[in-house]
């Protein structure tokens, strides 16, 4: 919780340390900041803009570490293990790339056959869960761009999020579901179907137990990972387009269009 990271449509990379609403430091990419994520202890911080690169920093300094060129389409979502040495990004590109803290240079590149909606990778960098507009969820071990897994959810899948070992594996999409899969297998553990229209947003906490999700029904929901129930929902009056939780499960956060 030292440092917090932003992006936004002034084409800025922001980095905060919580003591201040003064920026550390902010980095101009030239276009919209579509995505942003931070290394556990604060030190590595990724952002994907839609000038389709993929840009790494230290935080100490404005001045990336390096910058990767993606091709020509909007780089969407980006993740980085806790350790920094890892980082899975996504985009319109229809592709996953993975690479290294040390290098530019993708360890590897997989195409799918839509849009890159979400990544997710566990902390120790060892797992990366993907969602798809062909409709699928993927599931990668690092060391190969072969999926260990994939499932067809029948609907574009809008969301994933992935426990801190790599145990579970929580998705979400227009198919108004919410289903859990286990690492070493996809079939589902179990799947929940919302109102619908869609579910926008899901977040695990660190251990696996805990399963918080945004509809855009307007609701929030909370699971235990053993019940396909919901432990209990609020409806927030809008839609819900985000949701977080905290490492041990005790607290979400959640934001909607009111």
């Amino acid at each position: 919780g030292e440092y917090i990271v932003a992006g936004s449509n002034d084409n800025k990379v922001y980095l905060f340390d919580k003591d201040s609403s003064t920026p550390e430091w902010s980095y101009n990419t030239a276009d919209d900041v579509r995505a942003v994520t931070i290394s556990e202890d604060g030190e590595y911080i990724v952002a994907g803009a839609y000038n389709a690169k993929v840009y790494f920093f230290g935080k100490s300094s404005s001045t990336p570490l390096w910058t990767s060129d993606t091709g020509n389409l909007n780089v969407e979502c980006v993740d980085i293990s806790a350790d920094g040495d890892y980082i899975v990004t996504g985009g319109e590109d229809n592709k996953v790339r993975l690479f290294g803290k040390d290098s530019s240079t993708p360890q590897w590149t997989y195409s799918t056959g839509g849009k890159i909606r979400e990544v997710a990778i566990s902390a120790d960098g060892k797992y990366m869960a993907v969602t798809s507009y062909d409709d699928k969820v993927y599931l990668f071990d690092k060391d190969s761009s072969t999926p260990l897994w994939s499932y067809d959810t029948g609907g574009n899948v809008e969301t994933v999020a992935i426990s801190a070992d790599g145990e579970y594996i929580v998705t979400g999409g227009q198919d108004n579901k919410v289903t859990l899969f286990d690492k070493d297998s996809n079939t589902p553990v179990w799947s929940y179907t919302t109102a619908g229209p869609e579910i926008a947003s899901v977040s695990i906490s660190e251990d696996g137990e805990y399963i918080t999700v945004g509809s855009a029904e307007d609701k929030i929901y909370l699971f235990d990972k053993d019940s396909s129930t919901p432990m209990w929902n609020y409806t927030a009056g809008n839609d819900v387009y985000t949701v977080d939780i905290s490492a041990d499960g005790k607290y979400i956060a959640a934001g909607s269009y009111d």
